[in-house]
């Protein structure tokens, strides 16, 4: 039977779980992320710099995460994804994991460190593992997403559309290229003013600035990858 920990000592059980991967996530300059429990009203301060540290209560964070301490649990368990949790198509947008900017004068900063935490620290385990599978997957972009890896200009993620959705339905462009990568399913790739069928293994490279969808005939799975990626 799995045993319910306070946010202190989930925070502490993933630093301790992080140990492998303590030379990627460490980032130098000082970063405050506050959790808080808003069930429980329990605060703790993670602080990323030349070390990893946890500390209870609030001080004084660049960034502020809210969660539930249902959420923190299946996040502990490894029955729900940090990253598809907090995942969305923008800031503003109403998650699980809700995002608050303290210090705006550090944004870039707190949201770099804020990627290396999604990609690797919320992962629990001595060495991180994640399940794909629709089951875990958020939704943003019209889809459902599970990050992978956001670090250094890389966005790469794995995607779930259900028949009849459509992935960037807003028809957002990016100036930067992108790639998907089918994997199962099949759909079409509006990309431009042409169309592509897609069906497993193809890949479908996207143009800088260009209006690009994939709609889902059936359920499809998908790899996304960006590159040369703005930090925000």
């Amino acid at each position: 039977m799995k045993t319910s920990m306070t946010l202190i000592e989930g925070l502490q059980k993933l630093v301790e779980d992080s140990d492998k991967y303590i030379d990627q996530l460490l980032v130098g300059k000082l970063i405050k992320l506050e959790i808080k429990l808003t069930d429980t009203n329990e605060r703790v301060t993670l602080a990323v710099g030349k070390e990893l540290t946890v500390e209870v209560g609030s001080h004084e964070p660049d960034l502020e995460l809210t969660m539930n301490s249902e959420t923190l649990q299946k996040i502990l368990d490894g029955e729900a994804d940090f990253g598809a949790l907090i995942g969305r198509s923008k800031l503003s947008d109403n998650r699980p994991i809700n995002i608050i900017i303290r210090k705006l004068e550090n944004k870039t900063d707190a949201i770099r460190v804020l990627y290396s935490l999604m990609t690797l620290f919320f992962t629990p385990g001595k060495l991180k593992a994640k399940k794909l599978k629709k089951q875990m997957a958020g939704e943003a972009h019209g889809a459902h997403p599970i990050p992978i890896v956001y670090w250094n200009g890389v966005r790469y993620a794995w995607y779930f559309i259900k028949e009849g959705e459509t992935l960037n339905e807003a028809g957002e462009v990016d100036p930067y290229p992108q790639v998907f990568v089918i994997l199962n399913g099949e759909g079409i790739a509006q990309i431009g003013d042409q169309d592509i069928d897609l069906s497993p293994e193809m890949a479908v490279y996207i143009p800088i600035n260009t209006i690009h969808r994939v709609v889902a005939k059936q359920d499809l799975t998908l790899m996304w990858l960006a590159w040369a990626t703005p930090l925000i």
